[in-house]
């Protein structure tokens, strides 16, 4: 997949784990991708599985309380430094940490993003790939596991995004051995 589309994936990934908005989800569910639901519906799932808990156990949005063990502290400062890195600030009106999965998410769109423009290729490729494993490819297959058990969208659509990872993690690899261009 050439780095212009897997940005693109990377923003829809991260728009499916924000807040939901009608205009993500209405497309989906007229596709007959996902039951059709109302919006009441569809903020109260979120709130259930991320934030609330409901039947189960919320699972968080945040690697860092995912990966207690490793210490959010010590993920917040390595998160931050590929940002600063980058060049790269969070806005000021946004409210989540460094360590949320959207945020995580458009680091790696912003990434692929810079890579298509072509300069410092092999440096982007290396972040993505630095990034995927000590991050995402740290965290978001447990995440997706505990999603999947649950009964709501979310655990496929992680499942799917563990999947991509994994898939742009193997890519990377294969361009570092030199198997791909």
């Amino acid at each position: 997949m050439n780095p212009t589309a897997r940005a693109r994936q990377y923003l829809t990934l991260a728009q499916l784990f924000s807040f939901p908005r009608p205009e993500v989800w209405q497309p989906l569910e007229r596709d007959g991708v996902i039951p059709a639901r109302s919006q009441d519906e569809r903020e109260a799932d979120y709130l259930a599985t991320f934030e609330l808990g409901g039947k189960q156990s919320a699972v968080p949005l945040y690697e860092g309380l995912c990966r207690p063990v490793d210490g959010r502290e010590g993920i917040l400062e390595d998160v931050m430094r590929f940002h600063e890195f980058f060049g790269v600030r969070l806005q000021i009106t946004n409210r989540d940490y460094p360590d949320h999965l959207v945020t995580e998410l458009e680091f790696m769109a912003f990434l692929c993003q810079q890579e298509a423009a072509g300069k410092d290729v092999d440096s982007f490729r290396r972040a993505s790939r630095d990034f995927l494993r000590r991050h995402l490819l740290a965290w978001v297959p447990g995440f997706a596991e505990r999603l999947a058990g649950g009964k709501t969208d979310y655990g496929e659509i992680a499942l799917a995004l563990a999947d991509f990872c994994q898939e742009h993690a193997d890519e990377l690899e294969e361009m570092k051995e030199g198997v791909l261009p």
